[in-house]
């Protein structure tokens, strides 16, 4: 424990404004309690604030561990017409269920700040909200990381060997490459005909002058092009790409000979078409988006709203203390139960293993 006493008492202050925001007594905070709903909330709506694609994507609430993915997305025809004034109308459901099921898992968001930077940070008056910034920030981006590189669940995850949580949960690609292999492009298929998955070896999808796709946009367009009729119309499609990739879109726009202009010659410097290129980040004619933690050489097409993190109602625990006996701080357990959801497949497609050849 530190034996600086401005950071003894900006630890207490913070443990007691803790046990204030949650309705609890200190020794509550120290020894752990469950978050009620309401104050879940507010949680999040303070992750989604501190990592701003978060609130982009759908953050739901759910009771049970597993169950029905919820659906968000109407069906392509709900109308009919009835003759017959003494049958029954059958209206059709617009939520999108389609017999998918979601499993959550437990999660564990540990932090922990050693002393030695508490006493730096203790003398800030605003030190409790400098702390849960940061914890906040860390939690989300660490939702993002398995959001977008998760492909298992392990009982025990292994850190070191998995640096962006691959094994801590199913995120939304390896959910596609599970549920809807034929919307991924960069992977052999795998298993039995009727259960094939996405799963296999790299097949790179080649970008160039000499192949069939020249630049990302052509990669991305096909991409949409590949969906159901009623998906692809939709304006909420969004691309997620590759920071990698959209660099390197930019680029190869803004470094090119001064002479040549993007418009066949009536743009008239090269600083007004940079100005273009940075203020309509687009591929494939939709807007372009790089999220935190998104996977290098990779494009998926979906609205945002079609991504869910789900978690369970009232099973979210925190507690607060200092561990001299570990040497280690003040440490800050969280937990809860969440799981990773495509709401509708029909409205999301992925290519990976994208490679420029020259």
């Amino acid at each position: 424990m530190s034996t600086n006493p401005v950071t003894k008492l900006a630890v207490k202050n913070l443990i007691a404004a803790v046990a204030q925001k949650y309705g609890m007594t200190t020794d509550d905070v120290r020894e752990g309690f469950a978050i009620e709903p309401s104050m879940e909330q507010k949680l999040e709506q303070k992750m989604t604030e501190s990592v701003d694609f978060l609130g982009l994507v759908n953050v739901a609430p759910v009771d049970e561990l597993l169950g029905e993915v919820l659906g968000l997305f109407a069906e392509e025809m709900i109308g009919s017409t009835i003759g017959d004034p003494t049958t029954r109308r059958n209206p059709r459901d617009v939520s999108g269920m389609d017999d998918r099921q979601f499993q959550l898992y437990e999660q564990l968001f540990d932090t922990m700040m050693p002393w030695k930077k508490l006493d730096t940070w203790a003398k800030f008056p605003n030190f409790a909200q400098i702390y849960s910034n940061a914890v906040s920030t860390a939690l989300g981006l660490t939702r993002l990381s398995i959001g977008f590189n998760g492909t298992s669940h392990a009982a025990t995850s292994d850190r070191v060997a998995n640096p962006l949580g691959q094994d801590m949960n199913i995120g939304w690609l390896q959910k596609l490459r599970l549920e809807r292999p034929e919307h991924v492009m960069g992977r052999a298929l795998v298993g039995a005909p009727g259960s094939q998955t996405a799963t296999g070896a790299a097949v790179p999808v080649e970008f160039g002058p000499a192949r069939a796709y020249k630049n990302v946009d052509a990669i991305a367009k096909d991409l949409i092009s590949g969906l159901p009729s009623w998906a692809r119309k939709s304006k909420d499609i969004v691309v997620l790409i590759g920071q990698d990739l959209l660099d390197d879109k930019h680029m190869k726009q803004i470094n090119r000979p001064l002479a040549a202009a993007l418009d066949g010659g009536s743009s008239v410097s090269d600083e007004v078409i940079s100005k273009v290129i940075e203020a309509q980040d687009q591929v494939g004619g939709r807007r372009a988006i790089s999220p935190p933690k998104f996977p290098e050489n990779t494009i998926a097409v979906t609205p945002l709203k079609n991504l869910s993190i789900y978690y369970q109602s009232g099973a979210r625990r925190r507690y607060i203390r200092d561990e001299p006996e570990y040497r280690r701080g003040l440490v800050d357990y969280n937990s809860s139960n969440e799981g990773y959801v495509i709401e509708n497949t029909d409205y999301m497609a992925m290519a990976e293993n994208i490679t420029f050849v020259p």
